[in-house]
């Protein structure tokens, strides 16, 4: 698996924190640290921008969960941007999808555009798909 990279721009309304790579394990260490220079200003207001991580494990949810609750405690906010639909998947398997506000695009989520938000589906609704199954396999009942 690739490295993880990280860039770094600062907005008048927000700090974007762009990841490129895994966020897993290997890289929790790496995505800490830019994270823990993140939350050294007052007030801190973090956009990690998630369009370039093909991956999220449980390691790498966490880390983003920790932080976000630092940031509050600080007087700030960190949000998601720009997951794929792999990382939502994670990520609402997790239950972040309720706890950290996840925009689909960068913009999104520098203008808090609630409009714009990835949502939990509605209780009852399933997350999954049925498997495929082909006329073959079904079985006729009398």
């Amino acid at each position: 698996m690739a490295a993880l990279t990280l860039a770094v721009e600062r907005l008048a309304a927000a700090t974007v924190l762009s990841c490129h790579g895994a966020l897993v394990a290997a890289s929790a260490m790496q995505l800490e640290t830019a994270l823990s220079q993140l939350l050294l200003r007052p007030e801190p207001r973090i956009v990690v921008n998630l369009a370039g991580v093909p991956v999220i494990d449980c390691t790498g949810v966490m880390m983003l969960r920790v932080t976000a609750g630092i940031a509050v405690e600080h007087g700030g906010s960190l949000v998601l941007a720009a997951p794929n639909a792999q990382v939502v998947h994670t990520l609402r398997e997790g239950g972040t999808l309720s706890t950290i506000p996840t925009y689909r695009t960068v913009d999104a989520a520098v203008l808090r555009d609630a409009h714009e938000l990835v949502k939990d589906p509605e209780p009852g609704q399933s997350t999954t798909t049925a498997w495929p199954m082909n006329s073959s396999d079904r079985r006729r009942t009398a």
